[in-house]
């Protein structure tokens, strides 16, 4: 295992990745600039997520046919970019533009940086995966905390700050990329189409494909509840329980920080108790976390939160490994529907909750998200367990 890769990967990581934190908390102090309604909130949000995370296998598709890694440094540097112009933009047409750019580059460093932690984590690839994984779960997390203080300091000019930040990590990223790429595995040569024909009779082509569309869907609810949370909790303290920019910005970097924690745990348990079981529990408990925490005040309200935070969050991982067990000859495709287009697609949801916003307030979010969690608890039994896990690796 090369650990000053994987760190560097893993920082690298961190830093682009803080403009998806940074994001939510930006908007929020837009929002009467521009004089913006939820449901425009959410389309914000909705750019962002689409190019950010719905086109991210194209990305990964580019990857695999060219050697591609200049895309890591450019990524991180133009996930800066985008988010820095947020804060110059003359109206909220451009906003949207600033958004999708930003976007564009968290979607650029993904692949290519996953790519190359895998060939820096040698025979430990969980432990490497987990490294670079954290990276971006801590840089998600410091993002509201970061575009406040950057707020605060200068106004809305200080989203320049992170064009700053992201063109520093990416001029390092560009230095070392020669050491990066040093690592490189090359690909193994594509082996020759099995005959099946004996195995036909134990698995249908629908058996193959049903469990594939129930995790999406899965991952559709688990994500449209994740980014209602940040991108409606600054909205909820700051424009319904009347706090403070920096209270809201501490608010939603507790629930992210506390899903980088979820993430580390979720792994080892996961292995003890089995993916389906810990998904089922995650959901479960997300239900009762959300009836709470808009009937919490104060310090009650910020550990449901937390503790909402390391449930949800701690599924993430664990469902990327479900979709390449799923489909355990096309773990790039597996990657790519469980990280790119499910968890973009999910983002759908936080335009939905905008709506839900404009027209029954803020609070009423939280009722929904209930809805999406308990729609994806049901899913979850459809999953298949072990045993089922263990016929379709035989199948392929």
């Amino acid at each position: 295992m090369n650990k000053k890769i994987l760190l560097l990967l893993g920082v690298g990581h961190a830093i682009t990745d803080i403009t998806q934190g940074a994001l939510s908390m930006t908007l929020a102090s837009l929002q009467p600039i521009f004089l913006l309604s939820q449901l425009q909130v959410g389309m914000v949000m909705l750019a962002f997520n689409f190019s950010s995370s719905v086109i991210q296998p194209a990305f990964g598709i580019f990857s695999d046919h060219f050697r591609a890694a200049w895309l890591i440094p450019a990524g991180c540097a133009l996930a800066g970019l985008g988010m820095s112009l947020t804060g110059f933009v003359p109206n909220y047409s451009f906003l949207l533009l600033a958004a999708l750019i930003s976007g564009l580059g968290v979607a650029a460093y993904h692949p290519e940086g996953s790519k190359y932690a895998r060939f820096a984590s040698g025979t430990h690839k969980a432990s490497g995966m987990a490294i670079f994984s954290v990276g971006g779960n801590f840089g998600f997390a410091a993002g509201p905390i970061l575009a406040t203080l950057f707020l605060k300091q200068a106004g809305q000019s200080g989203t320049l700050g992170f064009l700053f930040l992201n063109g520093i990590m990416g001029l390092l990223l560009w230095f070392y990329l020669s050491n990066i790429t040093q690592i490189e595995v090359p690909h193994s040569p594509s082996k020759t189409k099995k005959d099946i024909s004996n195995k036909q009779d134990t698995i249908s082509r629908w058996e193959i494909i049903f469990p594939v569309i129930v995790l999406l869907l899965i991952i559709i609810m688990r994500t449209g509840t994740h980014y209602g949370i940040v991108t409606f909790l600054p909205q909820y303290y700051m424009h319904h329980l009347h706090y403070g920019q920096t209270y809201a910005a501490v608010a939603t970097s507790l629930f992210l920080f506390s899903g980088a924690f979820g993430t580390l745990a979720g792994g080892p348990i996961a292995d003890r108790w089995g993916l389906k079981t810990v998904i089922i529990i995650s959901m479960a408990l997300m239900i009762p976390l959300l009836y709470l925490f808009p009937r919490c005040t104060g310090t009650l309200a910020l550990l449901v939160m937390a503790l909402s935070g390391f449930t949800l969050i701690s599924t993430f991982a664990i469902t990327v490994v479900l979709g390449q067990e799923l489909l355990p000859k096309n773990v790039g495709l597996a990657s790519g529907l469980t990280l790119g287009f499910g968890v973009g697609t999910g983002g759908v949801g936080a335009t939905f909750l905008g709506w839900v916003a404009d027209h029954w307030g803020l609070p009423s979010i939280f009722h929904v998200m209930i809805i999406f969690t308990s729609i994806a608890l049901v899913l979850t039994f459809f999953l298949p367990n072990k045993e089922k896990l263990q016929l379709r690796k035989n199948y392929f």
